[in-house]
């Protein structure tokens, strides 16, 4: 930046903050620099000057006017204030003092680098002398920014800060039914009127549609002020006389540290008829001669699904060696017959003392009772026809051993023990899966709808099929919001705001149902509707469940580690294996990229078109325009300002207040 000339030792500022006024030697020149205050809210004003003290005996000299370049300044908007120029005490000096009004657009520390002033002085009284350049540079300054606070905010303040006052008129004052006329809000105080965001307004028996802003900016003494007059276009539907209700307009006084209200009074007009016919709001609002179709009542709330419980997904991959690992053991054969008679019955109850002790770890001879055994089984899962047929073949096999009965059958007793091995092993594997589904079904089950959430579908079914479509959208929202996992609630919010001629409502709603259940090709239907792309960028949704790749990968992932245990004695063998667990860690990471896509934690639909802002401040130069209904990604975050980011390229700022969030929870 280059820094224009000083004339009669006059300065231009640029941006700023706060720093006290050094003292400065009488007979030098003398520049410092100041900030007041150094901490404010933001959108408060900061006043920055700069303090030139020229003596007599060094202006009579000067050849040439100082020349003053300014820092520059980042994330803060600046605006000029009048010059002030003074004499000292004993008029043996000239003060210059030149401001700047500083706003700071969102909260933190903001610094600002020295100003520099250079003069040249000659070395001599004589004309051709040569000339001394002398260089002097302010302090750095610094101001922190802070959030206006929180308590007794009011719900609808828009981020105005200030000290406004309000009036609003209606021009023509007589118009007719269909004749367009223009209400103008008018707010005047102190502050910065460029920041201020346009208000809601609404008037029932007219079609309000927004126009123009115009700011001017004043300055009272070191003070910012001006006018900012916001515009609509009101349309009359009904005749008679009507009432524009006073507009109620909340800001943020820095002076006084709290909220107050700027109120405009009540505007009357007589509205006459006209040769257009007016129609029912409720017949205007709605967008198809026949009304879409709603869904039935949620029956049934749901929880998060499966895709949500990742600690269970990890967990049960986490588990696979080891139900795949039992499921490939063999128990081991009995010995064949051989031996004494008397050896053969001990060979079997030694058998069906290691099956049990590996499925329950139960020592057999510890449980010589009678129903001891049985009962010691039952509570180690094992079923009861099973634990009442151990304990019986280890009756026999006692019975057998101690009687030394020659004419038992040994390979009876040896199968019989074999038989009961793998009945044991199969309970065990069994109560596994029932563990891990019972457990699934208990994460991923529901619970019952909330008798108000019955009541405010039943209200938003009625006020659609009367036609109400705004009480219907209303209603179906609180349904929504009670079952933020029902597509059907949400399909049931697009229906009806679509129906009340709310674009960017009815795109959260069918958008929330494509990204609950990508399979249903409804909601694809209905979006092709709206003016906004809705399949492509960040709108655009693939007909793939998350929950597929997860199964696919959990379903890769045993089959690895089953391929790699049964090779486990051939490393060769086991490459194939690490294939399969590279593809199935690869759709796990697929399932939560999507799974997060679905989410849309960083997108946002448009509600109320506005230009892009290059940063974020109304006074900014505006770029392109998005239209209702479309969605946008969210760069970065700034009070009540957005980074988004449009299809084709286009990104700025934008309000905070003019969009919806689409995330879906």
């Amino acid at each position: 930046m280059s820094g224009p000339v000083l004339r009669s030792c006059g300065l231009v500022v640029a941006m700023a903050v706060a720093a006290p006024l050094v003292a400065q030697d009488p007979g030098r020149v003398g520049f410092s620099a100041r900030l007041e205050p150094d901490t404010i809210y933001v959108g408060q004003q900061a006043t920055y000057a700069l303090t030139v003290r020229i003596p007599s005996a060094v202006r009579q000299r000067l050849r040439r006017n100082p020349e003053f370049v300014p820092p520059e300044a980042r994330g803060m908007l600046a605006y000029e204030v009048p010059l002030t120029r003074t004499g000292d005490r004993e008029g043996a000096a000239e003060i210059h003092t030149f401001r700047r009004a500083l706003f700071v657009l969102s909260p933190g520390r903001y610094g600002i680098a020295p100003a520099r002033l250079t003069y040249a002085l000659p070395q001599s009284a004589s004309f051709f002398s040569r000339e001394e350049e002398q260089v002097l540079r302010s302090a750095g300054v610094s101001v922190v920014a802070i959030d206006p606070p929180t308590r007794g905010r009011p719900a609808d303040w828009l981020g105005a800060v200030g000290s406004w006052r309000a009036s609003a008129r209606v021009e023509p004052a007589d118009p007719r039914v269909g004749d367009p006329v223009v209400l103008t809000l008018r707010l005047e105080g102190e502050g910065n009127p460029t920041l201020l965001p346009r208000p809601t307004v609404q008037v029932p028996w007219a079609d309000v549609v927004a126009d123009d802003e115009q700011v001017t900016l004043e300055a009272v003494g070191q003070t910012l002020g001006g006018v900012k007059e916001f515009t609509w276009l009101l349309t009359p539907r009904e005749d008679g006389r009507q009432l524009v209700a006073s507009i109620e307009y909340p800001f943020f006084d820095p002076i006084a540290r709290g909220y107050a209200v700027a109120r405009a009074a009540p505007v009357p007009l007589q509205v006459r008829p006209g040769s257009i016919v007016a129609l029912p709001p409720r017949a205007r609002a709605s967008r198809d001669t026949l009304p879409l179709a709603l869904r039935g009542a949620p029956m049934r709330a749901e929880r998060p699904p499966l895709t949500d419980l990742w600690w269970l997904w990890l967990a049960v991959a986490a588990l696979a060696p080891l139900p795949l690992a039992w499921a490939s053991w063999r128990p081991r054969r009995t010995p064949r017959a051989g031996g004494p008679v008397s050896e053969r019955p001990k060979t079997a109850r030694a058998a069906l003392d290691a099956a049990i002790r590996a499925r329950t770890g139960l020592d057999v001879a510890a449980y010589t009772a009678p129903g001891t055994l049985a009962a010691a089984l039952r509570l180690e899962g094992v079923t009861e026809a099973t634990a009442d047929e151990a304990e019986a073949l280890r009756d026999a096999c006692d019975r057998a051993s101690f009687a030394n009965a020659a004419g038992w059958d040994s390979a009876d007793l040896r199968a019989g023990a074999a038989s009961l091995a793998r009945k044991i092993q199969a309970e065990a594997r069994a109560l596994l899966l029932l563990v891990v589904l019972g457990s699934l079904f208990a994460c991923a089950g529901s619970r019952s709808v909330s008798e108000d959430t019955l009541t405010a579908f039943t209200e938003g079914r009625t006020a659609y099929l009367g036609r109400d479509y705004a009480r219907a959208r209303e209603a179906f929202a609180a349904v929504a919001a009670a079952n933020p996992r029902d597509p059907a609630a949400w399909a049931n919010v697009g229906a009806a705001a679509w129906q009340a001629g709310d674009t960017a409502q009815a795109v959260v709603g069918w958008q929330r149902v494509m990204r609950l259940d990508p399979r249903d090709p409804e909601p694809r239907r209905l979006l092709t509707r709206v003016r906004a792309p809705q399949h492509r960028g960040a709108a655009r949704v693939w007909p793939l469940p998350p929950v597929w790749c997860a199964l696919a990968a959990l379903l890769l992932w045993w089959t690895a580690w089953l391929w790699a245990w049964r090779r486990r004695r051939a490393r060769l063998r086991v490459r194939p294996a690490m294939y399969v667990a590279a593809l199935a860690a690869l759709l796990a990471a697929g399932a939560v990229v999507l799974d997060a896509r679905l989410a849309a934690r960083d997108l946002v639909v448009v509600v109320q078109p506005t230009s892009l802002r290059a940063v974020p401040a109304l006074g900014a130069d505006p770029g392109a325009q998005p239209l209702a209904g479309e969605i946008a990604a969210v760069l970065e975050r700034r009070g009540v300002w957005l980074r988004i980011e449009l299809g084709g390229g286009r990104s700025g700022w934008y309000p905070a207040e003019r969009v919806i969030s689409l995330a879906r929870d």
